[in-house]
């Protein structure tokens, strides 16, 4: 769950295009800046397209960890293999039908979302100190959900439109655009409760 986490919140993946994702399309950039090392990863996405993004230093740490789970080494000479996949296989017979020792198999897309709701669920009961509130946004998490998140993050944070738009492999810069606009209302809250705040205490100067 860790690797999804960091994976969609880089760049924005889908589930189908982490759930396919594989190690042999996954190496280090020779154009991150100077001093900060990036990896990058080619994924098929919508209508067949193939696109690289980004992955930060912590996502391949953390992916290094997950195939040490599964008993690979994530450095070894490249191979054929899913960059995800279940550290622990049920004995049900399908399962064991399909998860041969030959053939290593990816999640599947609806699986992301049981692992996701499997967190959420662990996280409410394990930390007691959330809010109503925080509760309620923690049940949005969703795979698809830091999507958006990092299209949120990135426009707040300067990163340019057509990048964003790349990154996410939007057809249209007006699809990306929502992410202007959702910075545009939080920009308009935080100032509109600023100004609330500096006339209150204005009025008891």
């Amino acid at each position: 769950m860790r690797v999804l986490l960091l994976l969609m919140g880089d760049s924005g993946l889908r589930r189908e295009e982490v759930a396919f994702a594989m190690r042999e399309k996954m190496r280090p950039s020779t154009f991150g800046p100077a001093g900060e090392p990036v990896w990058e990863l080619t994924v098929i996405g919508k209508r067949k397209k193939e696109r690289t993004v980004p992955a930060s230093l912590a996502t391949v740490a953390a992916l290094r960890v997950h195939w040490q789970d599964r008993g690979r080494d994530f450095d070894a000479p490249l191979d054929s293999a899913p960059l995800l996949a279940p550290t622990v296989i049920p004995s049900t017979p399908r399962a064991l039908k399909k998860h041969t020792p030959a053939t290593e198999q990816p999640y599947s897309v609806n699986r992301l979302n049981d692992l996701a709701a499997w967190v959420r669920q662990h996280l409410t009961v394990e930390m007691d100190n959330l809010t109503v509130e925080d509760i309620a946004q923690l049940d949005q998490a969703s795979p698809h959900a830091f999507r958006h998140t990092f299209g949120t993050q990135a426009v707040a944070d300067d990163v340019p439109l057509d990048v964003v738009q790349k990154t996410l492999g939007h057809e249209s810069m007006q699809t990306t655009s929502i992410y202007v606009q959702a910075e545009k209302q939080r920009m308009m809250r935080e100032l509109g409760e600023y100004y609330a705040r500096r006339k209150g205490s204005t009025k008891k100067v």
